[in-house]
């Protein structure tokens, strides 16, 4: 009996047991791919219940006999709630959460949520900028923030590009923004040494709010790059990338003489007869040469990238390899570089945390001559007459050839020939660069970090440029008796940094959170550079200085600088709808005088989640905030010691003796920005349609410019702080959602930015300050254009016209009447982007384009490829439209009456409006869908195709409109201004290959 009693208790309570508790289990994956998702909390909802998924995204969980309700969340993803019921098995789809990816923004020394941002920051992910084939990670943030214009320098492989944050913000110190990647500052020439494949996301930091907190280097704005760190990797992941592709220059929309054009231009305008004429018509040493085909050819571009991902409970690590050549359009042109990455975190102790970042780059870059003469190409290639063959020919047509059996270059009417120059005159720069930090994180108590991070910054780089014996140029600027130049030289770029950290958020009452931010930075750079020359090689094989018959010049020097720093910042939040923050930074640095060493910067901001207000409870409205900031901050000069008196020493009656040569100034300051904005952040219908709209005025007080002096005192100018500058501005971006399902998309997305600036003060004594074709003066934009206005031609006798400074016609032109044209400067008015992204379930669609105007360009090669007049520049050959010159009384819309001996005049007749628009990039690609992936063992396959600057429209431009710079060896490098053979854009397509293991 006693036994049939206790069979009876134990079934009982097993049958209770099994009523109170049972097991749910299923698999969680991602609605979009299929892919599976480990590391999912699901919670039973109301208790402390709760398990994540395993790698194969599976889970299992003991829930009521009752059921109840599983609650699944994960980064990045929408929550979702099941209510249990009677089933065992609850498998679940997790849509992405678009808002919540996207919702935490790198600022200065942290992160915010971007619903609780109360500055102008814009962010643009790694990924829009991994398949367009450019070297630099400046030139690919084109079009993708609004208020940041950015501009190709030129179309060298691995060029750099201009970027204008709200404007210009300086007329003599830099307008570059402040470039940080993982906390370490890097200089212009660094940019193409970062691999786009590495980069997890780019804050742009437009307003005073924003920038303040980075204090004496911010007045441009800052770019923070943040790169991958393995943190957002599901599982362990290995990833290789492929891509190939060709580049060719953007094609003129003019056209070149041929042979025949050109004789028949040149007998018309008096440069020949007509019998000479005939008999090159009728040469065979004189072939219609098109020097486009000849000089030119169709470049490449090729990358090859791996990398190694992943996190677990103690460690993150993102370990990456790449490759990436480029061969330019010109012979001779060519930037190769090879990367390696190694990101690492580990967790020491629950509270203390050891990592680090770094990247070590070997770049090779092989340039032509960017110079407005007969050694660069690209001025070659509309200079040479068409019928100039590339090598010397004889009277049947066949190369004449050298005593090595080599054919002779032709030299041509200009006396030398490039394409000999681009092979016997090579120059290579080589850099090496190792840029990293380690870091040490301790979290003691709840909500406080504290932080050191020490970093560096190398720069190594070697020149060389050989002028080879025997070569054309060398018989131009070479000794007969010494054959050869060679030119070295090395610099070598120390930089340190030292940031330290405290960083504390708390609620001190429910609803009110505060964080504060305290820290001190050190900043230190050694810089040393050598160069030698020598003359005299035995042979062009021989190229070390040791084999130069003597060493012609060598010098070496050093420089240094210094910022020490102190910041704080204190932000604040209420109920997640009100929030203000405050900063303060004070900067010492080692380039101004010994009474302004220090500067203090400071800002403040405020934002309202007003949707969050009861009385807008519109169901429509997701999300509506506005913001403003005011705000301090600051800029250095380009000069490491401006304000320092210098010696220079020299010999006088065999004695040494110290000259001056710089005049000191202890009182040069800080140039300070002082901006305020305002802006709105809005969302309907779940964020369908979303965007915001930011208004900013940025004033420059104290401006760094040579201030011309007394030619008594022995000197010309002396760098001070005169003058003050203005930009206002607007800047739009919208994004619609037209359509948004879980196999079909399509977003249109585009931004409008408007820039306006004044020169309100030059303490100058009411002078204007006159550069070469631009001057800057107060009520006037900067750098408005000066010239003489052209007036036409007199249609009586095709004479050039012009307008004296009262505003009356002459034909005789004069540069005292050259005066400031309103309005017209090489800065845009307005610029932006548009365009749209489309999937339809593994296959996407992105295409943007780029625009700007209001800008104009002195176009100095327009001037050049069609004179019909002046300087004999006609005996170079013509654009075709140069026929349309004054040939009889009466003829109107047509050039000057044609004459070999006219020089030709600055006006602004070759001034020209360079609005366009841009087809910047399209890519197109297909994602193979999960169920072959898992076939074949693999995370992920995609292949695109692409094309970049595939199409332009510019009405009133003559060539390319996107104007970077006119020459660096000519000294013309100022954003937009001229036109003059630098390396031209170029337009390309790639195809390539992304393969996840």
């Amino acid at each position: 009996m006693k036994k049939i009693l206790l069979t009876c208790f134990m079934l009982v309570f097993v049958l209770y047991a099994w009523a109170q508790d049972r097991t749910v289990s299923g698999t969680v994956t991602d609605a979009e791919t299929g892919e599976a998702l480990p590391g999912v909390n699901v919670l039973l909802k109301g208790t402390g219940t709760g398990i994540t998924t395993d790698l194969d995204g599976n889970y299992k969980i003991s829930v009521p006999s009752d059921g109840g309700t599983l609650v699944f969340t994960f980064i990045g993803m929408e929550k979702v709630e099941v209510n249990i019921g009677a089933r065992s098995v609850i498998d679940v789809q997790m849509e992405t959460d678009v808002e919540q990816l996207s919702e935490v923004i790198v600022t200065g020394y942290g992160s915010v949520k971007r619903a609780d941002l109360t500055s102008s920051i814009s962010t643009v992910s790694g990924e829009d900028l991994q398949s367009i084939p450019i070297a630099g990670i400046d030139n690919l943030l084109q079009g993708k923030s609004p208020g940041v214009q950015v501009i190709n320098q030129n179309g060298a492989p691995g060029a750099n590009a201009y970027i204008r944050v709200r404007g210009v913000g300086s007329v003599n110190a830099s307008n570059e923004p402040l470039f940080i990647i993982d906390g370490i500052q890097l200089t212009s020439v660094q940019y193409n040494a970062i691999n786009p494949n590495d980069i997890q996301d780019i804050s742009i930091l437009k307003d005073a709010a924003a920038t303040s907190i980075y204090g004496a280097r911010a007045s441009n704005g800052v770019v923070l790059v943040t790169t991958k760190d393995g943190s957002r990797t599901k599982k362990p992941q290995v990833t290789y990338k492929y891509q190939m592709g060709a580049k060719e220059m953007i094609p003129n929309n003019f056209e070149m003489m041929n042979k025949e054009e050109k004789l028949r231009y040149e007998v018309e305008v008096g440069l020949r007869d007509e019998a000479s004429a005939e008999e090159l018509r009728n040469s065979l040493a004189a072939p219609d040469t098109d020097w486009f085909d000849v000089l030119l050819r169709r470049g490449s571009v090729q990358s090859h990238d791996l990398s190694f991902s992943g996190n677990g409970e103690k460690s993150k690590y993102f370990f990456s390899f790449g490759t990436y050549d480029e061969e330019g359009i010109s012979v001779g042109s060519k930037f190769s570089r090879i990367t390696g990455r190694a990101n690492t975190e580990f967790k020491l102790t629950d509270f203390l945390s050891f990592g680090n970042n770094l990247t070590v780059t070997n770049s090779t870059n092989n340039q032509t001559r960017d110079r407005n003469n007969v050694q660069n190409p690209f001025r070659a290639i509309y200079d040479y007459n068409p019928y100039e063959p590339e090598f010397i020919l004889d009277e049947e047509g066949n190369k004449e050839l050298d005593e090595n059996g080599d054919p002779i270059y032709n030299p041509t009417r200009q006396g030398f020939s490039i394409g000999e120059a681009l092979r016997k005159n090579p120059e290579e720069e080589k850099y090496t660069n190792a840029i990293g930090n380690v870091y040490l994180s301790a979290d003691p108590i709840e909500g406080l970090r504290i932080k050191s991070v020490a970093g560096i910054n190398y720069r190594l780089r070697n020149r060389e440029y050989y002028i080879m014996p025997g070569s054309i140029l060398d018989g131009y600027v070479g000794d007969p008796a010494a054959p050869g130049i060679k030119t070295d030289n090395n610099d070598v770029r120390n930089q340190f940094n030292w940031t330290n950290t405290v960083n504390y958020n708390f609620s001190p009452v429910e609803g009110h959170i505060i964080d504060v931010l305290g820290g001190t930075e050190l900043i230190t750079a050694d810089i040393r550079t050598s160069r030698i020359s020598s003359k005299g090689f035995p042979s062009e094989n021989f190229t070390t200085h040791d084999n130069a018959s003597e060493v012609t010049a060598g010098n070496t020097t050093r420089d240094q600088w210094a910022l020490w720093s102190q910041f704080g910042q204190v932000s604040y939040n209420l109920n997640e709808k009100y929030f203000a923050t405050g900063s303060i930074r004070r900067d010492g640095s080692s380039r101004f005088g010994a009474d302004q060493k220090y500067g203090i910067f400071w800002a403040t901001s405020a934002g309202w989640n007003i949707h969050d207000e009861s009385f807008l409870d519109f169901d429509f409205l997701s999300q509506f905030k506005i913001r403003g900031s005011v705000g301090t901050s600051g800029n250095v000069p380009n000069e490491l010691y401006a304000s320092r008196g210098f010696y220079g020493f020299g010999s006088y009656n065999n004695t040494v003796t110290r000259v001056p040569t710089q005049l000191e100034n202890k009182d040069l300051k800080w140039e300070e920005n002082f901006n305020y904005s305002v802006g709105v952040d809005f969302g309907v219908f779940n964020n369908r349609f979303s965007g915001s709209v930011d208004y900013y005025t940025r004033n420059t007080r104290d401006l760094l410019f040579n201030r011309p002096v007394s030619r008594t005192t022995g000197w010309t100018s002396r760098l001070e702080n005169i003058g003050e500058i203005v930009n206002t501005g607007i800047e739009v971006e919208l994004a619609y959602d037209i359509v948004r399902s879980r196999d079909f998309n399509f977003t249109l997305l585009g931004s409008v930015a408007t820039n306006d600036n004044e020169v309100l003060n030059l303490d100058n004594g009411g002078e204007d300050i006159v550069d070469a074709f631009t001057l800057l003066s107060e009520g006037s934009k900067v750098n408005t254009f000066y010239l003489v206005r052209y007036a036409g031609v007199n249609p009586a006798n095709g004479e050039e016209l012009f307008y004296n400074k009262d505003g009356e016609i002459t034909n005789s032109w004069s540069g005292d009447d050259a005066v400031a044209l309103d309005g017209k400067t090489p800065l845009p008015t307005y610029f932006g982007n548009f365009g749209f992204n489309t999937s339809y379930k593994g296959l996407a669609l992105n295409v943007n384009f780029y625009y700007q105007g209001g800008n104009y360009v002195y176009n100095i090669a327009y001037n050049s490829q069609q004179l019909a007049n002046g300087n004999n520049a006609a005996r170079s050959n013509q654009r075709v439209d140069a026929f349309n010159y004054w040939k009889e009384p009466g003829d109107v819309d047509v050039l000057p009456r044609p004459g070999v001996d006219v020089p030709t005049f600055t006006s602004d007749r070759y001034l020209q409006r360079a609005d366009f628009i841009r087809l910047r990039n399209v890519n197109l690609s297909y994602s193979l869908p999960k169920s072959i992936l898992d076939k074949i063992k693999l995370q992920g396959i995609q292949v695109f195709v692409q094309g970049t600057n595939l199409w332009t429209f510019n009405p009133f431009f003559d060539g390319d409109p996107e104007v970077g710079r006119g020459s660096a060896e000519s000294g013309l490098t100022q954003l937009g201004e001229v036109t003059l053979y630098t390396f031209p854009n170029t337009r390309g397509a790639t195809a390539g290959l992304n393969i996840t293991f």
